[in-house]
C-alpha cells in the first residue's frame, strides 16, 4: 500500500512540475507578440535570465540574489554596457547553446541573420573599481 501512495505522489509532482513548465516553455513563443523573449543561459551556475526587445535588440538582464542575513532575496538587472543598447531595426531573438559552463546567450536577428554572443561582466569604472554591466560582441554571420 506504501509503495503505491508513493508511486502516486511522485506522479502527481511530475504532472505538477509539467504543468507549470509548459506555460514557461511556450513564453519565448508567446512573447513575441508582447515585443520581448527571454532565455537563461545553459550554466547550472548561472542564476540569470535575459530579455531581448524583439525590434530594437535591446538586451537586459536580471537574477536572483539573497543576502546571507536576508530573508526575502531581490532581483538584480544590469545595466548594458557596449553592445547591448539598440541595434539597427530588426526581428531579435535569443539562443542558449548547449555548451554547460556558458552564462551568456546568443542575440540573433532573423532579418539579417547576424549574430552577437551577450554576457554580463565586471567593467572598470572611471573612479576605480568596476561594476557588472551586460555586454554584447559586434553582430557577425
Amino acid at each position: 500500500m506504501a509503495h503505491a501512495w508513493r508511486s502516486r505522489k511522485i506522479e502527481v509532482v511530475f504532472g505538477l512540475a509539467a504543468s507549470l513548465l509548459a506555460p514557461a516553455a511556450g513564453l519565448a513563443q508567446d512573447a513575441g507578440t508582447a515585443g520581448y523573449l527571454f532565455a537563461a543561459p545553459p550554466s547550472s551556475q548561472a542564476n540569470r535570465v535575459y530579455s531581448v526587445n524583439r525590434q530594437t535588440g535591446d538586451i537586459s538582464a536580471c537574477q536572483f540574489e539573497r543576502p546571507d542575513v536576508a530573508q526575502v532575496g531581490l532581483t538584480r538587472c544590469f545595466p548594458a554596457g557596449e553592445g547591448a543598447g539598440p541595434q539597427p531595426k530588426g526581428d531579435y531573438g535569443l539562443v542558449s547553446t548547449q555548451y554547460g559552463g556558458e552564462t551568456g546567450v546568443f542575440r540573433v536577428n532573423a532579418q539579417t541573420g547576424e549574430m552577437s554572443i551577450c554576457y554580463v561582466r565586471d567593467v572598470p569604472k572611471s573612479g576605480g573599481g568596476s561594476e557588472p554591466r551586460i555586454l554584447c560582441t559586434a553582430p557577425a554571420k
